[in-house]
């Protein structure tokens, strides 16, 4: 019934006309033209209210907000083209006299390309900066460290693949330091133990050590201590998962290089953080670069020399889930065989093949079944360290994880136990280790 007072010339309202009942809709529209005429200039309608006037110093206000931003704007563009036309001129005067040569994979002689991007940016990512100018409000140049890129300096300039590569030939600067220093350490605390009075008797051992993914820093450390000892006689080693596969790379590359490979991965996953920002993304890569190291190293080393030294571990369909020990290497198996015992998906001598851990017992510990001498074994899972290490390699982590090995490894050879319980543990002659578990310690 409101219609026609709001849309006069609707249907409704010819309906009421032709009725005769649209004289109140006319009486309105008389009555509002006649307000209209009495109305003068800046007046308003009779029961309106008045709008809000803008006071003279909101309005100032707005004006010095707007020409503000107008000036930010301009200003920061001004200021960053400056910046990067400074450097440009900084690093062709450079490359003129010499001072600075160009950088790897740069064309044409770009040193200023090669160093930073355009400039347009607000914060330099610091690490990887060498240094910056700020200009106007906030912008600047941003001159990047060698083997970074971007406007901010925080893309790598290598593909990760072609680094990881590089790093296994040559690994970074703070690598060697870092290696150095725990080879330093580990000689120090050897220096401590009276080798002729072990707690265990090891002069003829096997070890086994367990699954654990980047937990095999424990390893890493422990076996620094272990080899030191002079006494001590290892045999043979066996291993599932990491536990497989670092003692193979230790006995294939010695242990400097297997330390400075594995250190060299945990700057690869901090320099190249996007790309194991989550578990599985973490796992595929590192998975893929093992893929790619194992077929580095069997080319590089000789692995005949493992032969009935090192036993890996690894489940084949045959056609159902079996442990199968892998302890006869060639060029052409053993890169298959290295990843066969810590990946989800190998062939191995005409076998799907994936990580052993499934069925090398509760404790992924595939213990030597002859009973020809005593075994150390090593449990990665009871370091107490996160459970994520098992696909994060993050550096500081992973060194202070080896520095824990060392340490355990040292009071297991002195006082015969260790402070995480039975992370070390001695598993004489005559156990029952059917299970691939060692009954004298269950």
């Amino acid at each position: 019934p409101g219609l026609p007072w709001i849309f006069p010339n609707s249907r409704a309202t010819m309906v009421n006309a032709k009725y005769g009942l649209d004289a109140p809709a006319r009486r309105f529209d008389v009555e509002a033209q006649q307000m209209k005429q009495e109305l003068r200039p800046g007046d308003s309608a009779p029961g309106s209210v008045p709008g809000p006037a803008l006071s003279s110093k909101l309005k100032i206000f707005l004006l010095v907000a707007a020409v503000a931003s107008v000036s930010l704007f301009v200003g920061g563009m001004i200021g960053a083209k400056e910046a990067v036309t400074s450097h440009k001129s900084k690093a062709a005067s450079e490359l003129r006299v010499g001072s600075v040569g160009p950088a790897p994979g740069t064309e044409g002689g770009s040193q200023y390309k090669a160093m930073g991007g355009t400039g347009y940016c607000w914060a330099c990512d610091a690490d990887n900066t060498e240094s910056r100018d700020s200009w106007w409000f906030g912008w600047g140049a941003c001159i990047c460290k060698e083997g970074w890129k971007g406007d901010c300096c925080s893309e790598p300039k290598v593909d990760i693949d072609t680094q990881w590569l590089r790093y296994l030939e040559n690994s970074p600067d703070e690598v060697k330091v870092i290696s150095a220093d725990l080879a330093s350490l580990a000689d120090e605390k050897v220096g401590v133990i009276n080798q002729n009075s072990l707690a265990w008797p090891l002069a003829d051992v096997d070890i086994v050590v367990s699954g654990g993914g980047n937990l095999d820093a424990f390893w890493m450390g422990a076996s620094m201590i272990l080899s030191r000892v002079t006494s001590v006689g290892v045999k043979r080693y066996a291993g599932v998962s990491a536990g497989g596969m670092l003692p193979f790379e230790q006995e294939l590359k010695g242990e400097k290089t297997t330390l400075e490979n594995h250190l060299s991965y945990s700057v690869i996953t901090r320099d190249y953080k996007d790309w194991f920002s989550n578990a599985a993304s973490a796992a595929w890569y590192q998975d893929h670069h093992w893929r790619l190291m194992a077929d580095w190293q069997t080319d590089k080393y000789s692995v005949s020399s493992l032969d009935e030294k090192v036993v890996l571990g690894t489940t084949c369909l045959k056609p159902f889930p079996e442990l199968v020990k892998i302890n006869k290497f060639t060029k052409e198996t053993a890169a298959s065989a290295f990843m066969s015992t810590g990946t989800f998906f190998e062939m191995y001598d005409g076998w799907v093949c994936s990580d052993g851990g499934a069925t090398s017992g509760k404790k992924m510990t595939p213990l030597f079944q002859d009973d020809v001498r005593p075994q150390v074994i090593v449990d990665l899972m009871s370091t107490g360290f996160p459970t994520s290490m098992v696909y994060d390699a993050e550096l500081e982590q992973y060194v202070r994880l080896i520095k824990v090995g060392m340490d355990e490894m040292v009071k297991f050879l002195t006082t015969g136990v260790t402070e995480r319980n039975d992370i070390i543990s001695y598993c004489p002659t005559g156990s029952d280790v059917s299970e691939n578990i060692c009954l004298q310690y269950v």
